[in-house]
């Protein structure tokens, strides 16, 4: 059949709903008949966040004006699912899109598991009647998190036709549904400028060339604010996550809910917009700059440690230095005890170290280090080995066999990989008896990043270190 009569996107409208448009003015008397004139597979469940595999007399149509690249990033999802992926996903994703191939599926992260429907603002769907004579899908009512219209700040509506469920294959279209056309105002400010955010961010154009990692981009926001260490080296996440819950107060449905959440985010294992915009709006970064994500030419860690090196240069001691900067003397040395190297007086190269004084001095540190790794309190723990130490002290790792104290005092916590597991189990147990949270294997796996293998193969030595009554319950999860 010969498509005599198409009709134009709208502005903002998903690729589903010009189809379903046009499938429900050509009266066709079932799907399989319009699916035919459509698509390239006429059996396939259409897509109504991205697009299907089109025959050609439909591309030329919707591509009568516009690219594919510009169908993709205007008129699909693709821009929250795809903006923050790293960038050679990114590029796959985008490339199988516009090649209308089904790998973009396997590449961004949708939320499938979730029963989720298509929405509609009621104040939108008047004012397109208005003025297109129609009602139609848009996008920025998809935005998985989002709660209310961004443009007229009310509540969203489900429109019952599912988005990620078991369904029959089908086209429809806003206007053959009977649909509640009452608006209920948003009240919640904190809720609105939210979703305003996030709509500016989803709209803006999708910097393809973009390498910067938002882990690593989040991170950097938090440069010189007081969830950073002064010397740059760690963030202070519980502080991090007690104000971010506080801000949020009345608006934590979805998106960042826990602790380790944020934690994967800024270690760039997570990529949901919706929660990439939680966070930067509450570090205050702005929409333009969130789309551009530049980094600052140098960290808080590396300007910290020039200081400190300009001030030893100086002949400043570490006590001082810590001092001035506002750390312990312990973090200063840990810059990587750097003295000006002295002219050799030796014809064979550089003058000899004394690696016996060395030893002797840098021994409290040592133990200062490896008490603070193994774990204080309700810290996490963190295996000790000589490498572990060497990197954090900055100093060579086969230094340490010059070191014969210190390397004695990190091999007294010598522990194989399943000890190690067993005493990383407890810790995950005791954090979640303080959060008052459920205790399952999938919240363990969560804080640990241990697979349900690793959490087996530890049993043995939770049985040697672990209470009866805790190691009982952690063997009744598997």
């Amino acid at each position: 059949m010969s498509i005599t009569y198409f009709p134009k996107l709208h502005p903002d409208e998903l690729v589903y709903s010009v189809l379903a448009r046009f499938y429900q003015g050509a009266g066709y008397p079932n799907y399989i008949l319009g699916a035919t004139d459509l698509f390239l597979n006429k059996t396939g469940m259409p897509s109504i966040e991205f697009v299907n595999g089109m025959r050609q007399e439909v591309l030329d149509i919707l591509l009568n004006e516009i690219t594919m690249e510009e169908l993709i990033e205007k008129h699909t999802m693709f821009p929250y699912y795809g903006r923050f992926l790293p960038k050679e996903t990114r590029e796959k994703a985008f490339w199988a899109l516009v090649g209308m191939k089904n790998t973009y599926y396997d590449l961004v992260k949708i939320p499938t598991r979730e029963s989720r429907s298509l929405c509609y603002c009621a104040e939108c769907l008047k004012t397109d009647r208005e003025k297109w004579g129609e009602g139609y899908w848009h996008r920025i009512h998809q935005m998985p998190g989002v709660r209310i219209c961004p443009v007229h700040k009310c509540y969203l509506k489900d429109s019952g036709v599912r988005i990620c469920s078991s369904k029959s294959p089908s086209l429809i279209s806003i206007e053959e549904l009977d649909l509640p056309m009452d608006a209920i105002k948003c009240n919640d400010d904190k809720e609105c400028l939210l979703a305003e955010y996030v709509m500016n961010v989803f709209e803006a154009p999708v910097n393809m060339e973009a390498d910067v990692s938002i882990g690593k981009y989040l991170h950097s926001k938090m440069y010189y604010t007081k969830y950073m260490a002064k010397n740059g080296g760690c963030r202070k996440m519980k502080l991090l996550y007690t104000d971010f819950v506080e801000y949020y107060r009345n608006n934590l449905h979805y998106g960042l809910t826990e602790l380790w959440h944020m934690e994967k985010m800024l270690e760039d294992k997570r990529t949901n917009m919706y929660e990439i915009c939680q966070l930067a709006m509450f570090l205050g970064v702005l929409e333009d700059a969130l789309v551009e994500m530049k980094m600052p030419e140098k960290s808080q860690q590396e300007e910290f440690d020039e200081k400190v090196r300009k001030m030893r240069e100086q002949g400043i001691g570490y006590n001082r230095i810590g001092r001035a900067l506002g750390v312990s003397s312990l973090t200063v040395r840990n810059v990587g005890k750097y003295v000006p190297r002295e002219k050799s007086t030796y014809k064979n190269g550089a003058k000899k170290k004394d690696w016996e004084k060395i030893d002797k001095e840098l021994f409290p540190e040592v133990q200062g280090i490896v008490k603070q790794l193994y774990g204080i309190a309700n810290q996490r723990p963190h295996r000790i080995t000589v490498c572990t130490i060497a990197r954090k002290m900055g100093i060579n790792e086969r230094s340490m066999n010059n070191l014969t104290r210190c390397k004695a005092e990190v091999e007294k916590y010598y522990e194989t990989q399943e000890q190690y597991w067993a005493r990383e189990v407890i810790w995950a147990m005791h954090e979640l008896q303080r959060a008052g949270k459920e205790i399952s294997r999938t919240q363990i796996y969560a804080l640990t990043n241990m697979s349900k293998a690793n959490l087996i193969s530890c049993i043995p030595e939770l049985r040697q270190i672990a209470p009866l009554e805790l190691a009982s319950q952690i063997e009744a999860l598997l």
